[in-house]
């Protein structure tokens, strides 16, 4: 068996009204919700993906997380139908949870937005999830550098969130339970304040998961605490025999999209052909086979159109207008064989009035598969407009 000890800590920062992050340690399983939108709709919507994944009752595989992970989000998205007060509301998660597998045991990670997992070993610490998020995106494809991404105007636009779309792509993986070492589940209220290299320092420094977490909570409150916190710590005490000193601890990764049909399918029966000709009369082999091959062939083209159709609808990106204003377009960046971009909305922020750096992501164009986090990344980009003009 798997054995924890774990202690948990959020603060409010000194900058935010309200705490909108939620998290819970329930048994085995440990959940960190950093929740986003107006009218208290963030605190609402990390609150709903933190009751979710808690009730998910044993997990034999990390299927059981995407499948809870997506159930959150379908959550959230049915709240917001019913009020439509919160429409645009979302949340990133980070989870933990022991998989119970006869023959072995297994931590499940899933994540979606840039909540974080850490873990400290002998060797170090390293960071076990991948932020979804727009500074890191241009990371990635080498426009921005570490430490330009952390001061970036843009560094709190996720890329990924639940709430926004009725599909959510989970990012979901085992990992190998290893006695001593401790894991660190944390909105980005933590790491945005203070750096790996002090994360790292406190855990080294204090033995109690509990004293852990509420060092780490304090310090980032005092480096700015511009944003919420919270930090979960997790300590594995005690796990199968076998699993200490493991040096490979990633054991799977698995990555769903929402709707997809997860394990074996099983196998299936072609309906037989039924002959509906007028009795007595055999149609020539040939007419049929050519009747086919010509359905068959239809068929390809009006599914190769659809999915044409679809490419080239498909996405919406920020960028600067003809008339040097900040739009919407959607569909494919400079369009996609017969389908041209269409304006989706025409804001009225100027781009000479934009910051340097925000002005210059705006002109390369940015580029989202939901619009409601395009229009979040422009009501950012408003409030940079207005912060650089007064």
């Amino acid at each position: 068996m798997t054995a924890f000890e774990s202690g948990a800590a959020t603060d409010v920062g000194q900058v935010r009204a309200h705490n909108e992050d939620t998290f819970v340690v329930a048994g085995s399983v440990f959940v960190v919700a950093d929740g986003m939108g107006g009218h208290n709709g963030g605190e609402i919507a990390s609150r709903i993906a933190v009751d979710r994944l808690a009730a998910i009752g044993p997990v034999n595989s990390i299927n059981d997380l995407v499948r809870s992970v997506q159930e959150a989000n379908a959550d959230i998205l049915e709240r917001a139908r019913e009020q439509p007060e919160f429409r645009g509301m979302g949340t990133t998660v980070v989870m933990l949870a022991d998989i119970e597998r006869a023959g072995s045991r297994r931590l499940g990670v899933a994540n979606v937005g840039d909540s974080r997992l850490y873990r400290l070993t002998d060797s170090g610490l390293h960071q076990h999830t991948e932020d979804h998020s727009l500074v890191e995106a241009l990371v990635r494809d080498g426009r921005l550098t570490r430490a330009e991404a952390a001061v970036h105007p843009q560094r709190n636009i996720v890329t990924r969130a639940l709430g926004i779309d009725d599909k959510v792509l989970v990012d979901a993986w085992e990992l190998i339970p290893v006695v001593g070492d401790r894991y660190v589940l944390c909105s980005d209220g933590l790491f945005g304040e203070i750096d790996d290299d002090e994360i790292h320092e406190v855990l080294q420094a204090t033995s109690s998961p509990q004293d852990a977490a509420d060092e780490l909570v304090r310090r980032a409150r005092e480096a700015g605490g511009r944003d919420n916190i919270t930090v979960v710590v997790v300590d594995v005490i005690e796990a199968d025999p076998g699993e200490e000193g493991s040096d490979d601890r990633v054991a799977a990764i698995h990555k769903a999209l929402s709707g997809t049909v997860l394990g074996d399918a099983g196998p299936t029966t072609p309906e037989p052909f039924r002959d509906e000709s007028p009795s007595g009369f055999v149609p020539p082999a040939m007419t049929w086979r050519v009747g086919l091959l010509a359905a068959a062939v239809l068929a390809v083209m009006i599914g190769m159109l659809v999915a044409v159709s679809a490419i080239g609808r498909s996405g919406y990106t920020v960028v600067e207008g003809d008339n040097g204003t900040v739009v919407i377009l959607k569909g494919r960046d400079g369009g996609f064989l017969f389908f041209d971009q269409t304006l989706e909305v025409e804001s009225d922020i100027d781009v000479d009035e934009l910051p340097p750096m925000a002005l210059t992501a705006v002109r390369e164009g940015q580029r989202f598969d939901a619009f409601e986090t395009a229009e979040l990344y422009l009501e950012d980009l408003r409030t940079s407009s207005d912060s650089s003009g007064s």
